[in-house]
C-alpha cells in the first residue's frame, strides 16, 4: 500500500471539518426560516378562520333577515326625517354672493380688421327699393 503524504491529509481534514460547519450553520438558517413561515401560515390560517367565522354569522344574519317579515317591508320603515325642503327667502345663513365675472381681456386692434372710414362693415347700400325684400332686415 501507498500512504498519503501527511499534509495533504491534514488540509483535506481542515477542508472537510470546514465543509461540515459550514453545512451545519446553513442547516440552522434553513430550520429557523422554516419555523418562522410555519408560524406565519399558522397565524394567517388563525386569522382565515376568524375572518370565516365572522362571514359565516353575517351571513346567517342575513338569512334571518330575510325571513323576518319586518324586514321584507324595509322600505316602509320611516328613517329620521332629513330636511329637503327648499327655503326661500331668509334662512338662518345667508348664501355668499356670487364672485363677479373677470371683465372680458380686452381685444387687440389690428389695422387690417378696421373698416374704411365712414363706411361700416355691414352698412346697408344707399339705394333701397321697396319692392326687394331681400333688402328687408326683417328682425329691426
Amino acid at each position: 500500500m501507498t500512504s498519503v503524504d501527511p499534509a495533504v491529509e491534514q488540509k483535506f481534514a481542515e477542508i472537510l471539518a470546514g465543509s461540515r460547519a459550514k453545512a451545519a450553520a446553513i442547516k440552522e438558517t434553513v430550520e429557523a426560516k422554516q419555523r418562522e413561515i410555519a408560524d406565519q401560515s399558522k397565524q394567517l390560517r388563525d386569522g382565515n378562520e376568524q375572518l370565516c367565522k365572522q362571514l359565516d354569522e353575517r351571513s346567517q344574519a342575513k338569512a334571518a333577515a330575510k325571513e323576518d317579515p319586518a324586514a321584507r317591508n324595509e322600505w316602509l320603515k320611516r328613517n329620521t326625517p332629513q330636511d329637503t325642503t327648499f327655503k326661500f327667502g331668509d334662512g338662518d345663513e345667508p348664501a355668499p354672493p356670487p364672485a363677479p365675472a373677470p371683465p372680458p381681456a380686452p381685444v387687440p386692434e389690428t389695422t387690417d380688421r378696421v373698416p374704411a372710414p365712414g363706411r361700416s362693415r355691414h352698412a346697408r347700400r344707399e339705394e333701397f327699393d321697396e319692392d326687394d325684400f331681400s333688402n328687408n332686415s326683417w328682425l329691426d
